[in-house]
């Protein structure tokens, strides 16, 4: 299954590769980008990924794209030398790559499944030596000890043996579905079940002492439930919380028997830093941000978390132990490199060297090594090499008041040298509904700034990261305030002389196709054109089709946030109302979509046949829920650019 040796040439093509990424805006690489037209540029995936470096320092692996699949490659730090190639055979590719000390790898495997043109994880888990050698499934059903369940590692217990979370596939009767934790030997992949909790779905917390503790799941009702075993214990039970939903366990705090959690503030519904005590039931706010959620947390090897990112506007670090020596790297990291954001991805057993990685809206991921006694940040690679950033635009943090008075929040993006006047523009809702947008490289954007539009997103009542109030806000009005919102956005560009009101479009993903097709309904003569894409366009069709509807709690989180009542469900369905539309239409989805079954297109499909309404139709087999085939993708930009060229000019 897995080749432990490559021939010559493909070592070649790879340390050609690396070279060329290590050799920072090389002739070479400038050239090749002016081959590139921006549909084609914007529509790779990204070369390098996963970037870390190995305890001892010797070494870095890095996720490359290779022959079209995704792989690893492990470098010699000081000759940047490829020591080895980690690459599989027929429909395997690697997900992701771990070091777990200076010999041996743990690589998590995806797999493309029947015709789907994008790999998923199976939770299969490989090990591997650093030069390639003695590579093993450890876990999964091609596994040593094959079992039909999905793998997680959650932690390292010594030198021979990981901690991995076991999710069964299935069960006797709908039995036996309960979690557990397996020790693994990462040599001969043998493997014993320490831990079980009767929670269905539940995650795992370690304590200091590298012993499952804690877990947290979820009922059929949508909500929480904690479990908790006693130090020395083998029995779990449950414990209670202030906390019912919207909680993301951390850690167990050193030396103490409360655990750190992401949970909403009581007072503000603002999500931030609580220390839980499971015993009591209680916790006591650590940090909590007056307007924005905690949207990334930084934690040691140990998991002990010293600061998190907020993003008000602009991401933002905050040190929650500003003695802590990572902590002080990120802030110096920070104001080395003001033109873009830091996150550190992994560092040395005593940190004398920490690679990190720097982007921006304008300046897509690159990554370099950072030595903290000689201060000095050493470039290691672009993970878009074939992307001069010099060609990119900036983006803007915005804020604007709604209709009601509520306060939203967003992003506009500019054509590069524009005025910012009078702009042709696209309205880019974000999916979801229950997520954001935030500042930072987006190829999508980029390719509509590129070719002369405004971009503007906004988040809307229903996304995260402003509290649960704002995003509970949405529930039921996913058709009506949320569009609102949406359009309220529009006007406040129009109204400051960016966006030209003739020459305006609106392109989203998801929720974002479904906003695209409502928000013209909702508003009939705003926008001239409107781009779906893997849209949801039938509300009742949620609880009959996609993948939604068959997780336990599916129905309850459908009851929770949609409309409570068949007559606003089919108000809210754009498939319902075509007769409300005047936009010019271009629908786009995916034949193997399980999360926004293509039913909904061919449903509003079929609606826009009924009344002989004019639309374009781009539908791909084995495409899911976005594309993920480079043809495919080229395809739909040059599609989506001639549409926008067709009717806003």
């Amino acid at each position: 299954m897995v080749s432990d040796t490559e021939s010559n040439m493909r070592v070649l093509r790879v340390c050609a590769a690396f070279v060329a990424g290590f050799l920072m805006f090389s002739t070479f690489a400038y050239a090749a980008k002016q081959e590139h037209d921006t549909a084609s540029l914007f529509a790779k995936h990204a070369e390098f990924t996963s970037v870390s470096i190995s305890p001892g320092g010797d070494y870095l692996a890095v996720g490359i794209l290779h022959e079209g699949k995704r792989a690893a490659a492990v470098l010699d730090l000081e000759t940047k030398a490829v020591k080895s190639l980690i690459t599989f055979k027929d429909r395997l590719e690697v997900a992701g790559i771990r070091w777990l000390n200076e010999e041996r790898l743990l690589v998590t495997m995806a797999r493309k499944i029947g015709s789907l043109e994008m790999p998923g994880s199976a939770g299969e888990l490989y090990a591997v030596n650093a030069d390639g050698s003695k590579g093993k499934n450890i876990f999964g059903f091609m596994g040593v000890e094959p079992i039909a369940a999905s793998g997680r590692y959650i932690g390292k217990l010594d030198d021979d043996h990981i901690l991995v979370e076991v999710h069964p596939w299935s069960g006797v009767a709908g039995k036996d579905l309960q979690p557990s934790v397996m020790r693994v030997n990462i040599h001969n992949g043998r493997t014993r079940e320490l831990t079980k909790t009767n929670i269905r779905g539940a995650t795992f917390l370690l304590d200091e002492d590298k012993d499952a503790r804690f877990a947290m799941g979820m009922d059929d009702d949508f909500n929480l439930i904690f479990s908790y075993r006693d130090k020395g214990k083998i029995d779990w039970r449950p414990v209670s919380s202030p906390f019912t939903k919207d909680v993301s366990p951390l850690t167990f705090e050193k030396g103490k028997e409360r655990i750190l959690m992401l949970a909403p503030d009581p007072e503000t519904s603002v999500i931030g830093v609580f220390s839980y005590d499971p015993l009591k039931g209680e916790a006591e706010k650590v940090y909590v941000h007056p307007v924005a959620d905690v949207t990334r947390l930084y934690s040691d090897k140990e998991d002990q978390v010293y600061g998190v990112r907020i993003d008000e506007y602009y991401p933002e670090f905050i040190a929650l132990d500003s003695s802590h020596e990572l902590a002080q790297v990120q802030q110096t990291l920070l104001a080395s490199f003001p033109q873009g954001y830091v996150y550190q991805t992994s560092a040395t057993e005593n940190r004398d060297k920490i690679v990190f990685v720097v982007s921006a809206p304008n300046l897509p991921a690159r990554y370099y090594l950072f030595e903290p006694e000689k201060k000095k940040a050493t470039f290691l690679l672009d993970a878009y090499p074939h992307i001069d950033p010099k060609m990119l635009a900036a983006q803007d943090a915005i804020e604007l008041t709604a209709r009601d008075g509520t306060t939203l929040r967003g992003y506009l993006t500019l054509p590069p040298k524009s005025k910012g006047k009078n702009l042709p523009m696209v309205v880019m809702p974000h999916g979801g509904p229950h997520a954001r947008d935030m500042w930072g490289y987006d190829p999508s954007v980029q390719l509509l700034a590129l070719e002369g539009y405004a971009v503007l997103q906004i988040n809307f009542r229903g996304s995260t990261g402003y509290g649960t109030d704002f995003r509970d806000a949405g529930y039921g009005e996913w058709g009506r305030k949320t569009q609102e919102d949406i359009i309220d956005a529009t006007y406040w560009a129009i109204n400051a002389g960016i966006a030209n009101k003739e020459r305006l479009a609106i392109f989203g993903a998801s929720f974002g196709g479904y906003s695209a097709l409502q928000a013209p309904i909702v508003d009939r003569d705003l926008y001239k054109a409107a781009i779906g894409y893997v849209g949801v366009y039938d509300l009742d069709m949620l609880y009959t089709t996609g993948d939604i509807e068959t997780a336990r709690w599916g129905d309850a989180y459908l009851d929770t946030t949609l409309p409570d009542n068949e007559a606003d469900r089919i108000a809210q369905s754009p498939a319902r109302n075509v007769d409300k539309l005047k936009a010019a239409l271009f629908i786009v989805h995916g034949v193997d979509d399980h999360r926004a079954a293509f039913e909904h297109a061919e449903a509003l499909r079929d609606a826009l046949d009924e009344i002989n309404y004019p639309y374009e139709w781009l539908a791909k087999d084995g495409e899911g829920h976005g594309f993920y085939d480079v043809d495919n993708r080229i395809e739909l930009n040059n599609k989506v650019l001639a549409f926008l060229e067709k009717h806003l000019n």
